[in-house]
């Protein structure tokens, strides 16, 4: 009697198993999967389900998960009748379709062409950079050299060819930061864009194909990377605090379409399209007698739509200012919802973003 009791039960727990990893078993509820070391949604499917595409439907049901691909052993996830997640999989791909039939909405960033030249922004930066050659002569011997003129230049790398593009440059002497007075990094300033010709012997021949600014025998050159001067504004999370160290063309006093170089870059968290505020905190004496400081709102100078990013230094451009400042001016982030971008955006030109 005994042993009939025991195949009974065996009985009984073969046919759960069977129930829990046959698909065919629509009726029988699989009801709970208790994880091990090395499960996947993609693999939990595949041994209950015999198809391991289901995963998103799993994910969708155990909420908990933050990751499908890495579960942690002795979670519980609860599954799904075999037939009830087919169900829901053929309703996601409804939905999907129905979104992929919606027409798309265009984003539209801020076309900043009209207020600087992006080719010419320039940057701030901690470490020098080691250049890819220099300009060590002219075609024509003349005082002012600009677009299309012809160049001999001298290449410190190797495979080099024609029609590689360079953007010319100089580097400033360390700059100070204006809070600390140490010495904090170096501006490279843009001053055209050359494309290389033809190789010589000893050096290449190559034409200025834009000039910004008055160009000069060892001038230095570096990869000339695009930028696209069409920038999506998006809301800068965080509570980061940083400065304005200096600025496009060493300007001591800025404002409005002034091109600014912060000492914070994407290792803190900024990025291009993120808004930055230049304020000025303030405090009062509310109580003459007792001397009670009071902590005032802080004057908003300008705002800053940031163009480009190192790993600690970022450069933007003042796009409204409500008066002029000077370098060593704080900047806080631009805080608002995705959907009601700040008012003075709007009295920018538009581009579509690709």
């Amino acid at each position: 009697m005994k042993s009939k009791g025991i195949c009974f039960v065996l009985f009984l727990f073969s046919a759960l198993f069977l129930g829990l990893s046959s698909p065919s078993s629509a009726g029988e509820k699989a009801l709970h999967h208790t994880v091990k070391k090395g499960d996947t949604l993609w693999a939990i499917c595949e041994q209950y389900y015999a198809d391991p595409y289901l995963w998103p439907e799993l994910w969708e049901m155990n909420k908990f998960i933050t990751n499908p691909h890495w579960l942690h052993p002795g979670d519980v996830i609860t599954l799904l009748e075999y037939e009830e997640i087919k169900r829901k999989r053929a309703e996601r791909a409804k939905k999907v379709v129905e979104v992929k039939k919606r027409p798309l909405k265009k984003l539209m960033g801020i076309d900043v062409s009209s207020l600087t030249n992006i080719r010419a922004l320039g940057f701030l930066r901690q470490e020098r950079i080691e250049p890819w050659g220099r300009i060590f002569d002219f075609k024509v011997q003349k005082i002012l050299l600009g677009k299309d003129d012809t160049v001999y230049v001298k290449m410190h790398k190797e495979d080099i060819k024609p029609g590689d593009v360079f953007t010319i440059y100089t580097v400033s002497d360390p700059v100070k930061h204006p809070l600390t007075g140490k010495p904090f990094g170096y501006i490279y300033s843009f001053k055209g864009i050359l494309e290389i010709e033809k190789a010589e012997k000893d050096f290449y021949v190559a034409k200025i194909s834009e000039s910004f600014r008055t160009i000069y025998k060892d001038d230095l050159l570096i990869p000339y990377h695009p930028v696209s001067p069409c920038v999506l504004p998006i809301p800068c999370p965080g509570s980061l605090t940083a400065h304005i160290v200096a600025s496009k063309d060493n300007l001591e006093i800025l404002g409005q379409y002034s091109v600014v170089y912060i000492d914070a870059g994407h290792d803190m968290g900024i990025r291009r399209g993120h808004l930055l505020e230049a304020i000025q905190e303030r405090e009062s004496i509310s109580d003459p007698q007792e001397k009670e400081i009071v902590a005032l709102p802080a004057a908003i100078f300008g705002k800053i739509l940031i163009l480009e990013t190192t790993e600690n230094t970022s450069s933007g451009l003042v796009f409204w200012a409500s008066k002029e400042f000077t370098n060593g001016v704080k900047t806080r982030p631009l805080t608002w919802h995705e959907d009601r971008p700040p008012r003075d955006l709007g009295m920018l030109p538009t581009c579509p973003i690709e």
